[in-house]
């Protein structure tokens, strides 16, 4: 993921003046101006986060220290319950995002420009299969629209329960086993990247950590990697 600062002298925090909670993480700044963008660059049948690194020695991400968080109790697995079609539900957080195709211009994977949106790797497994990875990635801010869907995904704990539907609104619910941070300089975690074959599982990615700057452009240190198995 790589953020880019539209004013390299900022004053003022991303639009949310009430929020100075540092994103996904127990540690860092309010960050000003960010423009969060996850990109994945494909080359044939290969694929690589652009600035999405991974670490052997992942930690569990935090709360914000101060900030109190009110999740949600786990709601048990529902059966036939319907959605709204195509949504992220990160309940325990209380968030829901509408789920798009995530473009490939160039080759490289860009979520939605609007931040209460996330995107699908097209690749991965669909929201209604039986197998494979899902892969849902999404901007954590952006100038002019303040926090993302995926602004708390760092706070969400194993155990808690997220769903996602499909586009006839059947929901799936699912339990999530981690959620870590990847430095981005130590490569990338490929299990996200496992596609339609294999298990049925979920990753939703996102940026967090420190916020960086470097010749006016803003970079967070961390991204953010929840992953979650099918509840059946």
């Amino acid at each position: 993921m790589t953020m880019y600062e539209s004013d390299p002298n900022p004053s003022n925090p991303y639009d949310d003046p009430d929020d100075d909670r540092p994103a996904n993480t127990g540690k860092g700044r309010r960050v000003a101006y960010i423009l969060a963008v996850v990109a994945v660059l494909v080359a044939g049948a290969s694929m690589a986060f652009v600035g999405l690194r991974s670490s052997d020695d992942s930690a569990a991400i935090p709360p914000s220290p101060g900030v109190v968080l009110s999740h949600s109790a786990n709601p048990a697995a529902p059966t036939d319950e319907l959605m709204t079609p195509n949504t992220l539900s990160l309940d325990p957080v209380g968030v829901q995002a509408p789920i798009v195709d995530a473009t490939v211009p160039e080759g490289v994977l860009t979520p939605p420009e609007n931040v209460k949106n996330v995107g699908i790797w097209l690749d991965g497994a669909s929201l209604d299969s039986a197998t494979g990875t899902t892969l849902i990635a999404g901007h954590v801010n952006l100038t002019g629209q303040g926090n993302g869907a995926l602004f708390d995904l760092g706070t969400i704990e194993p155990g808690e329960v997220i769903r996602t539907s499909d586009a006839t609104g059947k929901s799936t619910s699912w339990k999530v086993t981690a959620v870590t941070t990847r430095p981005k300089a130590d490569g990338v975690e490929e299990s996200v990247l496992a596609g339609p074959e294999g298990p049925r599982k979920l990753a939703v990615v996102t940026c967090g950590g420190e916020l960086q700057f470097e010749d006016g452009v803003g970079n967070y240190a961390d991204n953010v990697y929840l992953y979650a198995d099918l509840m059946v």
